[in-house]
């Protein structure tokens, strides 16, 4: 492994993606569809930077700070972000390159056989949500889906609570794969071997 840098980060819709066979909620914007990334909007980032150890925040007024740092770290990671996160920031302005991204989810996948991309039902069940629950006990103590409704609601503190939550549970998995390579499978009781990031933090902190 390289002495490289490494960033964590989560991003949180605007507006709502509408759900099949449910009534849409009054008062709340919604997307087309969750390929409508130029419709969604993005009300906040949150990110763990490892070279600082620090968690930091991002909105419409500090984006080009987000991108800046992108540009100077050499290992962007996330939890699905090569198929939803990296997309969104595109089409919010902010270029991240797949090639020094890291997305556990898709390494998840890998090492269980599945393939790298999203193609059967067998793909489900691999969520933040469930790893997280299966290696610390620990899952989301809100629904993800709330996030952009309480930004719309001007309960700005609940929806980046939420994200700082979901970049804290992506990290501590990360902290895990890069201490060992093992995490547990969050439906079978046996451990997954993941392909660690190309990158060797200065130290492995679990916060």
């Amino acid at each position: 492994m390289s002495n490289s840098s490494l960033l964590v980060y989560d991003c949180e819709i605007i507006n709502l993606v509408p759900t099949q066979n449910e009534e849409p909620m009054p008062g709340v914007n919604y997307c087309d569809g969750w390929d409508d990334f130029d419709g969604m909007g993005i009300s906040v980032i949150t990110a763990f930077d490892y070279v600082t150890n620090n968690y930091r925040i991002f909105c419409n007024d500090n984006f080009e700070q987000f991108q800046a740092l992108v540009n100077q770290r050499d290992v962007i990671a996330g939890f699905n972000s090569l198929a939803f996160d990296n997309n969104l920031c595109r089409a919010n302005g902010i270029e991240i390159d797949d090639a020094k991204s890291y997305d556990l989810l898709v390494e998840i996948w890998d090492a269980v056989g599945l393939g790298r991309a999203f193609t059967s039902a067998d793909h489900k069940g691999f969520g933040i949500d469930a790893c997280s629950l299966a290696n610390f006990g620990e899952g989301k103590t809100s629904d993800s889906a709330m996030a952009p409704v309480w930004w719309q609601r001007g309960e700005i503190g609940n929806a980046i609570d939420h994200g700082l939550r979901d970049t804290r549970m992506t990290k501590r998995l990360l902290d895990t794969v890069m201490h060992n390579g093992l995490i547990c499978h969050p439906k079978e009781p046996v451990m997954i071997d993941v392909r660690k990031p190309p990158v060797q933090p200065p130290a492995i902190r679990f916060l």
